[in-house]
């Protein structure tokens, strides 16, 4: 048997609110069969595919995500004792902006291929058959 398709996306809410208050909390969310998972780490097994969709975006308002029916392993501990304690709140905050810029360069990324196939698609339905 199959498994469920699990969509797992970042959550930029909480990619904000961990910047602005120093928090630690996981910022993927992995949606699968009407539950939610929040995790600091997810592998997946199997085939993923990129979904952007500006027009239908998830009902948490995510419109870039990936789709997976692979296994998925979360770890949702928050960072080791080791790894809090080396860390300041710079390190966590340069981190947290880090991924935040990943998120925004990916959506434009997407954005910018997204308009290049739609212009060869205008321009290959002027060219005669």
């Amino acid at each position: 048997m199959q498994n469920k398709i699990a969509r797992i996306h970042v959550n930029q809410h909480v990619i904000k609110a961990n910047a602005k208050y120093g928090e630690n909390n996981p910022v993927f969310t992995i949606k699968q069969g009407g539950k939610n998972t929040y995790a600091f780490n997810v592998k997946v097994k199997g085939e993923m595919e990129l979904v952007y969709s500006p027009d239908k975006p998830l009902s948490c308002g995510a419109k870039v995500w990936i789709e997976t029916r692979g296994d998925i392993k979360v770890d949702n501990k928050k960072m080791s004792a080791i790894a809090s304690s080396t860390m300041g709140k710079d390190d966590v905050v340069a981190i947290t902006r880090l991924a935040t810029n990943l998120d925004k360069s990916l959506k434009e990324f997407l954005s910018k291929k997204r308009k290049r196939v739609l212009n060869k698609n205008k321009l290959s339905a002027c060219l005669p058959s």
